[in-house]
């Protein structure tokens, strides 16, 4: 009888110990499927595919999951999940990159509404299905966005209404008549500090005071011209920051 019984505890150590193994050796057929091409689908950091339908064997347990758009965009896009297999039988999982659009304006960084609230500034990733959404940014018109408007490599463009600038203040009138100005400025002041040295030079030579009345005559003169100068130099800093 203990014979029997001792031979009936191994038979069933046996079977639960094949089962066992069988099940740790076993693998589902995994369909993993994406809503878009040219991807990447990795398991466990082992690539399986490159393409939006991709059919694994992996084993039961706990894996990670990653696809990634296979491109170099800065907006590329990256799934990450985790997989859990319970049994061998076959399955299939679905990833969307899809859920999402991206909203980019001409001009960017647009402030973006949905209803009153603002959610961001272009460009900007929004859900799909959200509503009442509007476009604003300081100087341009708004405009409210609809599904249809959207396009990757078109971003959606503002109407300006704010006021041109004339132009550079390097362009403008005021430039050239400043700079005219200057040069003018600049010639009469070196033209009478010559006058007033050469007269300083004879007055030194002879000693006539009426000499020295002119040296102090065309100094002054020549001093007034320089301010002006000073002057007149200083607005064309001004307006060059200040454009």
């Amino acid at each position: 009888m203990n014979s029997f019984i001792k031979l009936l505890i191994l038979i069933v150590f046996k079977f639960v110990l094949s089962n066992f193994s069988f099940a740790q050796e076993c693998k589902a057929n995994v369909t993993i499927n994406s809503d878009i091409g040219n991807v990447n689908i990795f398991v466990d950091d082992s690539l399986f595919g490159s393409n939006k339908n991709v059919v694994a064997e992996i084993p039961v347990g706990i894996h990670k999951i990653i696809i990634v758009e296979d491109n170099y965009r800065w907006d590329a896009k990256k799934i990450v999940d985790t997989l859990n297999i319970q049994n061998c039988k076959d399955t299939t999982v679905n990833f969307k990159f899809l859920s999402d659009v991206l909203l980019n304006s001409e001009p960017g960084n647009a402030e973006v509404f949905s209803g009153d609230s603002l959610i961001g500034y272009t460009p900007l990733r929004i859900p799909l299905g959200l509503q009442n959404i509007k476009l604003q940014k300081n100087g341009y018109e708004g405009k409210v966005i609809n599904y249809s408007d959207l396009n990757l490599l078109k971003p959606i463009k503002l109407n300006f209404t704010g006021e041109y600038k004339d132009g550079s203040f390097f362009n403008k009138t005021l430039f050239r008549v400043l700079l005219g100005s200057m040069i003018t400025l600049g010639a009469t002041t070196a033209y009478f500090k010559l006058k007033a040295d050469n007269y300083f030079d004879d007055y030194k030579a002879s000693g006539d005071h009426a000499l020295l009345d002119k040296t102090h005559k065309y100094d002054l003169i020549s001093g007034v011209s320089f301010v002006a100068l000073q002057i007149n130099f200083g607005l064309i800093v001004y307006y060059f920051l200040v454009d």
